[in-house]
């Protein structure tokens, strides 16, 4: 079976990165994707290059926002798009190893009771330099050990179960919030290869992101608020709950 995975990106002035993310997609050693671009009015040329880019391959759909949404919501926005039956996440400055839609789509294919895959990742620098490597740890039903882990790819009647991608948030957490309604109560897993690139550099904005001890979402946020029932935390106030023996 080859179903048809989504690749959403989401684009916000990544001009300087977005043909390097658009070029290891179509690089995949499996061919039935759909690379889905949503750009949040980008001022330095990432539209109209992504458009450009489009051009030579019937599979990239490029689309933009009449007005910037911030990134939550351009998530959401990029989400009415997809028309596959597997969707993942690819950030407009990071990369695809050639293999990782193939590896995550067999994941999936052999474990039908798995909602959600995720792999292992290498970092690289502005340049593309290779700075390392993340080696995940395998999925456990402790939910306070876990987040968003790219290569994050889920299955899309799993994502119609869920309430999508939360644009009550103000930050750029909606994929952690995401994660959170997809796992808890299914099954997720640890595709154990490095399938992603992730590039840091100076614009990065999950540096940005407020932590979740001081973030004023946290009573909208599905993600702290899962997490917290796994870590025993209160979710508002973001502090320990005493432990059943210690109840007087």
């Amino acid at each position: 079976m080859k179903p048809l995975l989504s690749v959403m990106m989401i684009s916000y002035n990544s001009v300087q990165y977005i043909k390097a993310a658009i070029d290891s997609v179509k690089a995949q050693t499996y061919d039935n994707w759909e690379l889905v671009i949503n750009d949040d009015c980008s001022s330095d040329g990432t539209f109209e290059l992504a458009q450009k880019l489009a051009e030579s391959d019937s599979r990239i759909k490029v689309y933009q926002n009449e007005t910037n949404l911030m990134t939550p919501r351009n998530r959401a926005a990029a989400s009415k798009h997809l028309t596959g039956d597997l969707i993942g996440h690819l950030d407009a400055d990071d990369m695809l190893y050639p293999h990782a839609i193939e590896y995550a789509v067999k994941a999936l294919n052999d474990n039908p009771d798995v909602a959600l895959v995720y792999s292992d990742t290498a970092g690289i620098n502005s340049k593309g330099k290779l700075t390392g490597y993340n080696m995940h740890t395998d999925a456990d039903s402790n939910l306070a050990y876990f987040g968003w882990r790219p290569f994050g790819v889920f299955r899309m009647s799993v994502f119609k179960e869920t309430q999508g991608y939360n644009t009550k948030l103000t930050g750029g957490c909606e994929d952690g919030d995401l994660f959170m309604q997809i796992v808890e109560g299914r099954k997720f897993m640890r595709v154990p290869h490095v399938l992603y690139y992730h590039r840091s550099h100076e614009t990065n904005t999950s540096p940005k992101n407020h932590s979740c001890g001081t973030c004023p979402d946290r009573p909208v946020c599905n993600y702290i608020k899962v997490w917290s029932k796994h870590a025993n935390f209160d979710y508002l106030t973001f502090t320990p709950l005493a432990k059943p023996e210690e109840k007087t």
